[in-house]
């Protein structure tokens, strides 16, 4: 831990992403040294093969201290190189500008670009880096003025007397919904799109960084600057108080701990930076434990373990039903045979006209016979994947695209003269098929002359959202049940809520064409449960199944037998009993492709995957 007159850093002063700050030898009291103290730990997490994090901490004066957390992303080992890279880029170019004389502020906006430029060029140079970028956060602490870069969803935090802010804004559309208030932060933080990035450093060649300069700071003050794969895991009320409970090095050993007992799904990197003399944190800290008392606690903790062994023992070794037990198979618990490996098979799609219009993972709604179906900015875009053709419709204000197998598209449209109240249109048609009315008694239908039935939904609540439609069957859900129209064609077709089916934060349904007839898979990631139906003019429950709650995966199907499919960024899974039983990684050539999205064709199966810098990717996943 960095005291005043003691500096805390890695060798040479940067520090790679696997380990945490090193020190450095104490050097004598100078009274103009700044009173810093932190403390920085980086770890690879209990998901993925390789740690793409990097940080850095280096002091440019006796009151002037640099501070880096990015979060790499791209292919074969590209994420790795973008984040180191652009660190290192950063860190070169501001001690330069400085020694020069420029002001802090403007050396951090120009430093921030220049990285950015490295990262591009270095990526649009070799193929096997196509793609690459990073997140990046930067802090400088000058006297007692904070100055911070921020690109993409790494995180700083401000904790001052036991409140906690979030300095930077994570530039990814969930957090677009929450500025919008179409989600909650509580919906947010189990969004399946949470990760999907619309500004990175690196994936194009200029860019306007996020600055934020003269912050000014007070003794005692913590700024904890952490990647995604700490955020994720731990909620920030936990992150303030293990901030405030304990040194800087305690606090992030213990972070990192609990984002790995939270599941560990991605790198896992933190600082924990402290202002003011030790005695300003010891005030600023809960009361603690003292050494003599420490000794009674852990006297008696020794006791307590020594107590539970000894029953254990006597358990196991001296009870008199222990070789019942034992011969019962009550203390065998075979190991799980070890997951098969194999390597998913992937082909490049041309997308250049797609991506010419902008669109990204989160824009892309549904996959239906070989046509992607995404809306952006008030338009929807039809790419045909095998011609490349390219339609485009305008859409009206509160219409949304319904997914469909067949042919045609589609379209719900909120009537703004009754609350709520919707018409499902076919596109190209200003007749409506049918109409929805929140009714506060009982659910009923009318046939209208201007065109379709009204069918009149009983406890309709909010903003309707439309999941799925066939000749048989048109299921949508309000804010907390599904709902399903079987039969909406013909005179007799009543609507119904969906028994078993409710609408959970972070819930998705997936669905698939099987042997000529749909089925549809819910999963409810928190709950670890998937529940599987028929769809054939209504909804049939088929079975349910369980699935670990981390890491959530990008998309999840019914593979038959029993199984499960899950798709996640790096790779799929084939998961049955609870278990996993086949893996493998997304790879094209020797290049790593890391998934922002994976969609099922509802007409025949097949997947796409949408990468994270917005190419798409036929893939087949059978082990």
């Amino acid at each position: 831990m960095a005291e005043a007159g003691h500096d805390e850093f890695s060798p040479g002063g940067r520090q790679a992403a696997q380990g945490h700050a090193g020190h450095r030898p104490a050097q004598p009291h100078h009274p103009s040294r700044m009173n810093i103290h932190f403390f920085a730990k980086s770890d690879i997490g209990r998901v993925r093969a390789a740690n793409e994090d990097y940080f850095l901490n280096e002091k440019i004066s006796d009151s002037e201290y640099l501070f880096v957390v990015a979060d790499g992303m791209g292919g074969h080992q590209a994420g790795d190189i973008a984040s180191r890279l652009a660190s290192e880029s950063f860190l070169d170019h501001y001690r330069g500008l400085r020694k020069k004389g420029a002001a802090v502020s403007a050396a951090i906006d120009q430093s921030v670009r220049r990285a950015n430029l490295v990262v591009f060029r270095k990526a649009a140079a070799d193929v096997e880096k196509r793609g690459m970028g990073t997140t990046f956060s930067a802090v400088v602490i000058a006297g007692m003025k904070a100055f911070i870069a921020h690109v993409g969803d790494s995180r700083v935090y401000l904790v001052r007397r036991n409140r906690i802010k979030r300095l930077t804004t994570d530039h990814s559309f969930v957090e677009k919904l929450v500025e919008e208030g179409r989600i909650s932060p509580d919906e947010a933080r189990d969004h399946p799109q949470k990760n999907v990035l619309y500004m990175s450093l690196g994936a194009r060649e200029s860019f306007t960084p996020e600055i934020m300069n003269d912050i000014i700071l007070e003794d005692g003050d913590a700024l904890v600057m952490c990647s995604d794969g700490l955020s994720n895991m731990v909620d920030d009320e936990t992150l303030m108080n293990v901030v405030m409970g304990g040194y800087p090095e305690e606090a992030a050993e213990e972070l990192v701990r609990l984002a790995n007992d939270h599941g560990g799904a991605d790198n896992i990197t933190v600082q924990v930076i402290r202002l003011g003399t030790l005695e300003t944190l010891e005030k600023t800290k809960p009361i603690r434990v003292g050494r003599k008392r420490r000794r009674v606690a852990k006297g008696t903790a020794a006791l307590l373990l020594f107590a539970l062994l000894a029953v254990l023992a006597y358990r196991l070794f001296l009870s008199p039903n222990a070789g019942a037990a034992e011969a019962a198979g009550a203390l065998a618990v075979p190991a799980p045979p070890p997951a098969r490996a194999w390597t998913p098979r992937l082909g490049e799609i041309g997308s250049a006209r797609l991506n010419g219009l902008g669109v990204t993972a989160a824009d892309c709604r549904f996959l239906s016979g070989r046509k992607l179906y995404a809306v952006r900015d008030g338009r929807l875009a039809v790419f045909d994947l095998d011609s490349a053709g390219l339609l485009s419709i305008e859409l009206e204000a509160g219409e949304q695209v319904v997914p469909s197998r067949g042919e045609g598209v589609f379209l719900l449209r909120r009537d703004a003269t009754r609350d709520p109240g919707y018409a499902l249109l076919r596109q190209g048609s200003a007749r409506p098929l049918l109409r929805i009315r929140h009714d506060g008694q009982v659910n009923s239908r009318e046939s209208r002359p201007g065109g379709g039935s009204l069918y009149r939904i009983a406890g309709l609540e909010g903003d309707v959202t439309p999941d799925y439609i066939d000749d048989d069957l048109f299921l949508f859900h309000d804010q907390g049940h599904y709902y399903g129209i079987r039969d909406w064609r013909k005179p007799e077709g009543l609507p119904a809520v969906i028994g078993g089916l409710a609408v959970v934060a972070g819930g998705r349904l997936a669905f698939q064409s099987q042997a000529g007839g749909m089925v549809m898979l819910h999963h409810d990631p928190a709950a670890g449960r998937a529940v599987l139906y028929r769809i054939a003019g209504g909804v049939e429950k088929l079975g349910e199944y369980s699935l670990p709650a981390q890491p959530q995966p990008l998309l999840l199907e019914y593979a038959g037998d029993e199984a499960l499919v899950a798709y996640y960024p790096d790779g799929c899974a084939r998961w049955s009993g609870g278990s996993r039983q086949a893996s493998g990684r997304y790879t094209l050539g020797n290049f790593q492709l890391r998934a922002a999205k994976v969609m099922a064709d509802l007409a025949d199966g097949r997947k796409l995957v949408v990468d994270d810098g917005n190419q798409l990717f036929s893939l087949a996943c059978e082990p």
